[in-house]
């Protein structure tokens, strides 16, 4: 088989490891190791696998005994748990970052109690499994007197006063805390505990790691609160001597790192939306009765006659939808717009064991992928060839067997004055089977009452005669080959049931 054939074959993942890279095999996660490192990686994984570490976030990991790749010289293979979906730091609420900034501090106390540790400190090797924190990028893990060898932490300096205090170890240590997890974790939630999620998640995002050139300061995250800023130097300071503490394990200052993370009020107040389904009288029981409507009766039917293994809620809000194909045994990914709405919904299911990954974004105005940045001192060691975006578009990483769209596309439209052709070509892009859409006409209540919510419409009603159910029903066949018109509530709605098979 010829190389070029054989690299047709394997997708690069993102990542810079100098022990090795990640890819997609067929339907399967692989590590290729490069060469010099697969003794030290096969010895951290026999500790894993000893010590039951898997059991505790770590991704399930396992070596290959034959390399499926020949013809890419790796030293040694991994395969890896291919996790459901990929989301990134800047799509998770409050609660969900926090407790992957938790769940990161607890890895560390976890592994150094078997000599472990990690060599990387930021939530960018983090993926939710439903509502569980996973850890993705094996090769971080390394034997503690490793540590301070590593390329990236050989430079650390010890601050004024500690240089003869601080041994190798907790200076490589410092460096991940102030270059790693400060900006990326311990900043962001600073903001957010000062109510400033919208901003914290913003600039997560225009900082993400290794494709921006700045970073989370202090001055911002404490803008305007001089007594913040200064209580949290004065933190820092014992941190600083918490590492003075000889030998390779500092297990009280991870534990008063997680403490200072434990303190941060990351979870959002009520929006005016966190109460929708209350304010509609429509927070019905998950079981059929007699009080649901014509719509929880159509999108309950339509769940239980595709059975998808996956399916994508758009404008989720609190998750009635989403918990109801939960519980019908779907794993969904909820998103919207709101965060308190899905904060709540990431509290809800985490409470209740629900397959669902709750994500704050507009899939219609996605955000642009970002490429990775290069480094003259720090060339790639791929076998790949180049890198792929370190963060990718929805399409890519979200799409469902199913979707759902309720009560969204006159907002599409009449507020934001998208075209049929536009919505239906993002909903038919998100979903691989089935769609459950619902068309709201224009002369429903919620539009004739309030139009201030449809600023597009408002401006020019005159422009919007072609918003009629058949218009849409047109664009819609463009990708699905069957659609059924079921009843929804009120009387105004109807919901769209659609199969590409």
């Amino acid at each position: 088989m010829s190389g070029t054939t054989a690299r047709a074959r394997v997708e690069r993942l993102t990542g810079f490891d100098t022990a090795g890279e990640p890819f997609i095999s067929g339907d399967r996660v692989l590590r290729g190791i490069y060469h010099g490192h697969a003794a030290k990686v096969h010895e951290v994984l026999r500790i894993c696998e000893r010590e039951k570490l898997f059991d505790h976030g770590i991704v399930s990991t396992r070596e290959l005994a034959d390399n499926p790749h020949p013809e890419i010289p790796y030293e040694m293979v991994l395969e890896h748990r291919r996790l459901p979906f990929v989301s990134y730091p800047h799509e998770w609420s409050g609660s969900m970052f926090k407790d992957a900034a938790l769940f990161h501090i607890q890895l560390f106390e976890r592994l150094e109690k078997h000599g472990l540790t990690l060599k990387d400190w930021h939530p960018y090797n983090i993926l939710f499994d439903s509502t569980n924190p996973v850890f993705v990028d094996f090769t971080s893990i390394i034997r503690i007197v490793d540590l301070p060898s590593q390329p990236h932490l050989r430079r650390a300096r010890a601050p004024r006063g500690m240089s003869g205090r601080w041994d190798q170890t907790s200076l490589a240590i410092y460096e991940m805390y102030r270059g790693m997890y400060e900006p990326y974790f311990g900043l962001p939630l600073a903001m957010m505990h000062r109510r400033r999620h919208a901003v914290a998640r913003r600039r997560v995002f225009e900082t993400t790691l290794n494709a921006a050139d700045s970073v989370i300061t202090r001055r911002e995250a404490f803008e305007g609160d001089l007594a913040g800023r200064l209580r949290y130097e004065l933190d820092e300071q014992v941190l600083r001597n918490l590492l003075a503490r000889r030998g390779p394990v500092k297990p009280r200052f991870f534990a008063a790192v997680r403490r200072a993370a434990s303190r941060q009020r990351a979870a959002l107040e009520p929006s005016a939306y966190s109460s929708y389904y209350e304010d509609k009288n429509e927070a019905f029981s998950p079981e059929p009765s007699a009080r649901w409507t014509a719509k929880q009766h159509g999108v309950h039917n339509a769940l239980r006659g595709f059975s998808p293994g996956t399916v994508l809620d758009l404008g989720s809000n609190t998750g009635w939808f989403s918990m109801l194909a939960a519980r019908l045994g779907s794993s969904v990914v909820a998103v919207d717009l709101d965060e308190a709405s899905i904060d709540r919904l990431y509290s809800t299911a985490k409470r209740e064991h629900l397959s669902i990954l709750s994500l704050v974004a507009n899939l219609t105005t996605a955000l642009p992928e970002l490429a990775p940045k290069t480094f003259e001192d720090e060339p790639s060691q791929s076998l790949l060839g180049e890198a792929p975006p370190l963060i990718r578009s929805a399409t890519s990483r979200l799409r469902c067997d199913m979707v759902l769209a309720l009560a969204i596309v006159h907002h599409l439209a009449l507020g934001q004055g998208l075209l049929f052709a536009e919505i239906a070509s993002i909903l038919g892009a998100l979903a691989d089977k089935y769609l459950c859409v619902e068309f709201v006409d224009i002369d429903d209540a919620m539009i004739t009452d309030d139009p201030d919510f449809f600023p597009a419409w408002k401006a020019s009603p005159g422009a919007f005669a072609w918003y009629a159910r058949d218009g849409f029903v047109r664009e819609l066949r463009r990708h699905f080959g069957t659609i059924e018109v079921v009843p929804s509530h009120p009387g105004s709605r109807s919901l769209l049931v659609c199969s590409k098979q």
